[in-house]
């Protein structure tokens, strides 16, 4: 099996099952010059006030979080690859009203078998990747802080929870997102689902 496909390499014979609509959207990388396009609605964006202090305390980093909420909120996600650079770069930004664009960049690539997703400064976290009930799943766990090339594990506190997201193919070109984000303490820090349909550009465009 390809390796450069580091979603497919990790799910290795669970791949088949996957619904053949998410291994058809899953069994191709984007380039820069052929970006993959998604756009949808998200109908529900919502976080606790510890999922805003999180969000506010990680600005530095990139804005990983929104701090923002809303309901049926449209969203664009562009998904790319960058010059010898591993890994695929997704681009998600919300279009929140009377608000500037937010925009969320991570990349998920593998390191040395380890799948994971990374945002700024260094910080990701390890991505358990598998398919369930035709459903692509990744769950987060551990977060981590990368110096130069080692992975430092994160205090499990730290984190604004663990991370669960499904890719849920609803038929007609469409699939369902969502992500939510739990806390040992805390509780539910982020909560947030929407349909979304892949955007292919016009010929010549």
């Amino acid at each position: 099996m390809d390796k450069s496909n580091h979603i497919k390499w990790h799910l290795g014979k669970n791949w088949h099952q996957l619904h053949p609509a998410v291994q058809r959207r899953f069994n191709r990388l984007p380039t820069q010059a052929k970006p993959i396009i998604y756009k949808g609605i998200m109908e529900e964006v919502s976080r606790s006030r510890a999922g805003w202090l999180f969000a506010t305390l990680t600005k530095i980093i990139g804005n990983p979080l929104s701090p923002h909420q809303g309901i049926n909120i449209p969203m664009d996600v562009v998904l790319t690859t960058k010059p010898n650079k591993s890994g695929v770069y997704w681009r998600r930004t919300y279009h929140f009203p009377d608000k500037k664009p937010f925009s969320v960049t991570s990349v998920k690539k593998d390191d040395h078998g380890k799948m994971m997703e990374m945002v700024g400064g260094g910080f990701g976290m390890f991505l358990n990747v598998y398919a369930e009930n035709g459903e692509l799943h990744f769950k987060s766990t551990r977060y981590f802080w990368k110096f130069i090339k080692w992975y430092i594990p994160l205090p499990h506190w730290l984190s604004p929870g663990k991370t669960h997201v499904i890719h849920q193919d609803l038929g007609d070109g469409e699939f369902r997102f969502t992500i939510t984000m739990d806390h040992s303490v805390l509780k539910r820090t982020f909560y947030q689902t929407g349909i979304f349909h892949e955007h292919i550009n016009p010929p010549n465009q």
